[in-house]
């Protein structure tokens, strides 16, 4: 069904001119660089579909995926970009901080025309744009693929046995975990050696003690990090150190490490985003027992997930096929792939435009999208600028594994941050 209204859709588009690229008819290739988990069905499934319905609609090209060999934040983009054989379009972690990366090297296109003359303008969120559209002096370099929401992930049969719920106070929460930690697992799971599930926690713990309002004039530079609200973040990740919350093993694990730690049930909690659902999958975790709850907060109206722009698709500079990589990125922006993925067994993001009556495959995906409307605060990770972001993650660990106090990492980010 989607494969004849996308083909129709672009039947109607062509005839408008708006899908006209010329030389079309001739054979072309467009390499794809998406996704590394295409050894799993349900993933190729999806993604081999994009290919056919992208194929069908434009005649004499034909989609390869170039396997990503990893992202901005180890390199792998800006290698695979100056190589001679990179991609054509590719799909990567994004966020000011690292899409400053790219930019300032000169490995990626502005896409700011696309959005006027293509309408990429209206299919994102209208604050969306206005994010994207402030960045870089008016320019725009990237399309959001999804929007992140991250939070507390738990296991449900766990919680139902045990009578534990989230929610309520801080206070609340403590008491949470202490009983987890006494009935002999561990409260939390995180790995902040290679940075970004670090982000995650401290990001919800940011929130939680500043809200959404503060924690933006932060991560711009309006408010230092050394104020009392983002401080009192930092103290509290400090404090469930010091109480076995977050056990000092942790400090050495990363990401993988937390996940495979929640997926074997020997953790109550685990703090991700919707993406966490395809690790649990793939470490064949039974999807119907995961429950995703927002971190409890003082400030009223603030116990909201984390996020931002997560995964974005950019063009190189050094795309052989730059107009069918527009066209590309045209064709994901288009309802009918975003419901298509958002409805399918594999959905597991946030759509950067509203779509109503979306009907999640997976049960917690319901959970997640109510989470979001609510509203979504600040993952530092990727806001905070380029030249503060190692600090950012080198102070989370530190004050998770003992090494850096809470007052002393929050004067580090700070001077770090560039000035006003």
């Amino acid at each position: 069904m989607l494969r004849r209204t996308l083909m129709a859709s672009a039947a109607a588009l062509g005839a408008a001119g708006l899908l006209a690229v010329p030389g079309l008819a001739q054979a072309q290739t467009l390499t794809v660089w998406a996704t590394d988990q295409l050894a799993q069905p349900l993933v190729a499934e999806l993604w081999n579909k994009l290919k056919a319905d992208f194929e069908a609609a434009n005649p004499g090209v034909t989609v390869e995926y170039m396997p990503p060999t990893g992202t901005i934040s180890n390199g792998a983009v800006q290698a695979a970009i100056q190589s001679n054989a990179g991609p054509d379009v590719l799909l990567t972690n994004s966020g000011i901080g690292r899409v400053s990366t790219v930019v300032n090297a000169k490995l990626i296109q502005p896409l700011t025309a696309h959005y006027s003359d293509m309408g990429w303008k209206d299919k994102v969120f209208p604050w969306l744009y206005d994010i994207l559209s402030s960045q870089f002096g008016g320019e725009i370099y990237e399309v959001p693929d999804g929007i992140d929401a991250i939070g507390l992930w738990y296991h449900k049969d766990m919680f139902a046995e045990h009578g534990w719920t989230i929610g309520g106070s801080w206070a609340d929460f403590e008491a949470l975990l202490q009983k987890i930690k006494d009935a002999g697992l561990e409260p939390l799971a995180v790995g902040p050696r290679n940075g970004a599930n670090g982000g995650h926690l401290m990001g919800n713990f940011l929130q939680a003690a500043a809200g959404s309002t503060v924690m933006g004039e932060v991560v711009s530079g309006k408010k230092a990090w050394t104020d009392p609200e983002p401080l009192l973040g930092a103290e509290r990740v400090v404090d469930f150190a010091r109480k076995g919350f977050i056990s000092p093993q942790m400090a050495g694990l990363d990401q993988e490490g937390a996940m495979r730690m929640w997926i074997n049930e020997r953790a109550a909690i685990f703090f991700g985003g919707p993406w966490f659902i395809g690790n649990a999958r793939a470490g064949e975790y039974p999807l119907d027992n995961m429950g995703f709850a927002t971190i409890p907060s003082d400030i009223e109206g603030e116990s909201k997930p984390t996020g931002g722009i997560g995964w974005s698709w950019m063009i190189p500079t050094s795309s052989k096929q730059p107009e069918l990589a527009a066209k590309w990125i045209d064709f994901i922006l288009s309802d009918e792939v975003m419901r298509y993925r958002a409805e399918h067994p594999t959905g597991n993001q946030i759509s950067p435009r509203e779509m109503p009556d979306i009907k999640p495959v997976v049960p917690v995906m319901v959970d997640v999208f109510a989470a979001a409307a609510k509203g979504v605060g600040y993952n530092p990770s990727v806001y905070v600028p380029g030249s503060a972001t190692d600090t950012y993650f080198q102070v989370i660990q530190g004050l998770i594994g003992g090494q850096v106090s809470a007052a002393d990492g929050m004067a580090q980010l700070q001077a770090k941050m560039p000035a006003p």
